[in-house]
């Protein structure tokens, strides 16, 4: 039985790896066939902007490799309106495919979910 994951990225895109390794993370659990969705919430919203390096080794811009998500079967990329409102950011300024959710909508799926996966 497939049961329900939820990973919510919290880090912003910086110096440090969290960012790069929260996605190899939601990418091998949904590799294993787990039905998978991820909030952006906090300062990890700004992983959604265009261009945002890990500014690591990688160099690849984090919005090129969410990019990736619906090959992996990661149809719901959400990000927190809330979250977005306190950093002064528009829905228009993330790449495509981010679905804005309100507070009810991620208490939800919060208590939705079979397991929860946090960075």
């Amino acid at each position: 039985m497939t049961q329900h994951v939820l990973a919510i990225c919290t880090y912003p895109p910086s110096r440090q790896v969290n960012a790069r390794e929260a996605l190899d993370a939601i990418l091998a659990t949904a590799l294993f066939g787990q039905q998978l969705s991820v909030l952006f919430c906090g300062d990890g919203v700004y992983q959604l902007l265009p261009g945002q390096g890990d500014f690591t080794a990688h160099g690849k811009p984090l919005s090129d490799s969410l990019a990736a998500l619906p090959l992996y079967d990661v149809n719901a990329v959400l990000v927190d309106q809330q979250s977005l409102q306190e950093r002064g950011l528009a829905s228009a300024e993330l790449v495509p495919g981010s679905k804005i959710v309100g507070a009810k909508e991620a208490t939800e799926l919060l208590a939705n979910c079979a397991r929860i996966l946090s960075f």
